[in-house]
């Protein structure tokens, strides 16, 4: 092979060589992207199967039972009876923080709270909180202390109800609890599980055209070295020949 088709040959193989490390850098850049995304499932999954949620334990009458605490069980079954106060049956009230407030989701419970209290209670004595049937949002508002519940009970010193608060880790004799919350592990395991399946297969695959790639760099790499020690020895013939 002449110098000039050594060098055109060699112009050849250097194109191919790049174009095929462009193609890998691609492919790498993919699979830290699948794995990435494998990552935020598995942390998706992981908040999923470890996510807590508060629970009432609600005396039926005959047994008690554990309801989730949300707004629709508060006015179903929280607000009936409360098992280990010091009356046999206690309302239960949804204030605010300062427990100056009673919390309600929309102006028919108000309604029909204030029917009830036989005068006791107006519409300045409530705020409306229209969010109060998202769950999360509710749990997270009763942890957090934005909003308590607590017991109208008579003041010694006034003789005037007034709302007793307390937190939600002692009222009623620690009623409520927070335990891990598995209704939605199933769901979260079989989601996590198909894109896991998914992730691995397409790195599988990307994996296979990544050995391609190299297997032909390192041959093209190989002529390369071939061409190039030819292209020298070349060039070392003419020097000597006009030494």
């Amino acid at each position: 092979m002449g110098l000039s088709a050594s060098q055109a040959r060699f112009l050849q193989l250097t194109a191919r060589r790049s174009n095929i490390e462009y193609q890998a850098q691609q492919i790498n850049f993919e699979r830290l992207q699948w794995s990435d995304k494998l990552e935020a499932a598995s942390t998706k999954y992981n908040d999923a199967t470890s996510n807590r949620i508060l629970t009432f334990a609600f005396n039926n009458g005959s047994e008690i039972q554990n309801v989730d605490v949300t707004y629709n069980n508060y006015k179903n079954y929280m607000n009936q009876q409360m098992d280990g106060l010091s009356s046999a049956q206690q309302k239960l009230y949804l204030v605010s923080s300062t427990g100056n407030k009673m919390v309600v989701g929309n102006e028919e419970d108000m309604e029909t709270m204030i029917s009830q209290s036989n005068g006791k209670f107006t519409a300045d004595d409530f705020m409306i909180a229209p969010d109060l049937d998202n769950v999360e949002v509710f749990q997270e508002a009763i942890k957090n202390g934005t909003y308590y519940f607590a017991t109208l009970e008579e003041s010694a010193e006034t003789g005037e109800d007034v709302f007793n608060t307390q937190s939600w880790e002692t009222i009623g004799g620690a009623a409520i609890s927070e335990v891990l919350n598995t209704a939605d592990d199933a769901q979260a395991e079989a989601e996590y599980e198909q894109i896991q399946t998914k992730i691995q297969n397409i790195d599988k695959k990307l994996e296979m055209q990544l050995n391609q790639l190299e297997t032909e760099r390192s041959a093209i790499q190989t002529e390369i070295d071939s061409i190039s020690k030819v292209i020298d020895d070349n060039i070392d013939k003419s020097f000597k020949i006009f030494s």
